[in-house]
């Protein structure tokens, strides 16, 4: 879901996981993602300046701008061009949302940042 240049990446809960991971990317200008992910990790990679997209690399050339790579579990590959990204816990319904500029419903646990 991206809302308010917003992206919401959440994992499910299940039976044996009680929580969610939300991670939200926050003034995104540019996704190239699957709609499922299993097993990420999540790299700041700015210093491999040059893709080749013209508008993802003028995104990269203003301040605060940042291209982070998400890995699955089998090395695959996706981008995400936004400002800073932050991971939160929580226990939230699949329908409620931790999105938005003025309810921080969902943030109250925070594991990750990237600022």
């Amino acid at each position: 879901m991206c809302s308010h240049g917003q992206l919401l990446l959440r994992s499910n809960k299940s039976k044996n996981e009680k929580t969610n991971i939300d991670i939200i990317f926050f003034d995104t200008n540019y996704i190239k993602l699957n709609s499922s992910i299993y097993g990420i990790e999540i790299s700041n990679i700015d210093n491999q300046k040059g893709t080749e997209y013209e508008s993802i690399n003028l995104f990269l050339s203003y301040p605060n701008a940042h291209l982070f790579e998400i890995k699955n579990q089998k090395g695959e590959k996706y981008f995400v061009g936004a400002s800073f990204v932050r991971i939160f816990e929580n226990e939230l319904n699949f329908n409620e949302t931790s999105l938005g500029v003025l309810d921080y419903k969902g943030r109250d646990d925070e594991i990750a940042s990237s600022v």
